[in-house]
């Protein structure tokens, strides 16, 4: 099932790499002899995200510089997870699904006591790799507040894929959620 999802995650590649590049208009004539108006800027940072909205609605994750800043090539798309509803992006290196655990610190699950202990963004963190046939990943674990986590799984593309290498595609995208969580 890894695997046809990563097939069908690359082939979706190709489709997001061929779409046009957002273009500005140029000028017309009638606008050469119209006074210019700065433009209005508006704020366009969303308001931060709670843990509790994020277990509804993942993608809300990351907002739209965090998407330029770790090259998602494939926009975020909810998924089905046994844990409720997950996102899953696309960046260089690596297919990266996120599941938000508002009421539970996995950090401190038995079950994953055995994997490797690290910080992200200054938050307990747990990482242990996971393999699906050639592919390569990790599973990453990290506590956002009391009684609260994230999980993120970051799955290679295959032996010789172009990108950082799954387990720093993976802390990246979970430092960006932590921050934008600790905001």
């Amino acid at each position: 099932m890894q695997r046809l999802t990563v097939v069908l995650v690359l082939m979706s590649i190709g489709v997001v790499a061929c779409g046009a590049p957002d273009r500005q208009p140029g000028p017309t004539a009638s606008s050469a002899t119209k006074p210019t108006t700065p433009p209005t800027t508006l704020s366009t940072a969303p308001a931060k995200p709670k843990i509790t909205d994020l277990a509804d609605h993942p993608c809300e994750a990351l907002d739209h510089d965090d998407i330029v800043r770790l090259n998602v090539i494939i926009e975020g798309t909810e998924v089905p997870d046994p844990s409720g509803t997950a996102c899953q992006w696309g960046a260089p290196g690596a297919l990266i699904t996120f599941t938000a655990y508002p009421a539970t610190d996995k950090t401190r699950d038995p079950d994953v006591r055995q994997l490797t202990a690290s910080t992200i963004e200054g938050h307990r963190a747990l990482l242990g790799q996971i393999t699906h046939g050639q592919d390569t990943g990790y599973m990453i674990f990290v506590m956002t507040g009391p009684g609260q986590s994230i999980r993120l799984s970051a799955v290679g593309f295959g032996p010789g894929a172009p990108g950082p290498d799954p387990l720093t595609v993976g802390e990246n995208f979970a430092a960006a959620i932590s921050h934008r969580l600790s905001e």
